[in-house]
């Protein structure tokens, strides 16, 4: 099964490997600014509801997550931002992210250069 992105495949979920962890911190890396319930990481995360549920302790306890707010019984998570845990996986999965873009860059310019000499 193929991971995508807006862009493509993910490259962090390439690099580190396709869990269900992995995709959830994939996910919530990728939209650090917003906050979700259980129900929307799952779906946006592609990770089954109770798979989250029988992990999301170990990732609460890891200071990865942090809850944000509670409206009725449903309770809303973001990345957390403010952990050391949490800056430095948000600064390797930055350092993946940018690494992919510019060996695409590299790649599409010596594409163009190879191209314009064959015309």
């Amino acid at each position: 099964m193929e991971i995508k992105n807006l862009e493509g495949p993910s490259k962090f979920l390439y690099v580190i490997g396709d869990s269900p962890r992995n995709r959830i911190l994939d996910f919530l890396l990728g939209e650090n600014n917003y906050d979700y319930t259980l129900l929307e990481i799952a779906k946006k995360s592609k990770v089954g509801y109770a798979t989250i549920k029988r992990m999301w302790k170990t990732i609460i306890d890891s200071r990865l997550v942090k809850p944000t707010r509670r409206i009725g019984k449903a309770v809303f998570y973001k990345y957390n931002m403010e952990s050391r845990n949490g800056r430095a996986l948000r600064t390797f999965y930055l350092d993946v992210i940018f690494e992919g873009i510019d060996n695409e860059n590299k790649t599409s310019s010596k594409f163009s250069k190879e191209h314009s000499n064959h015309v």
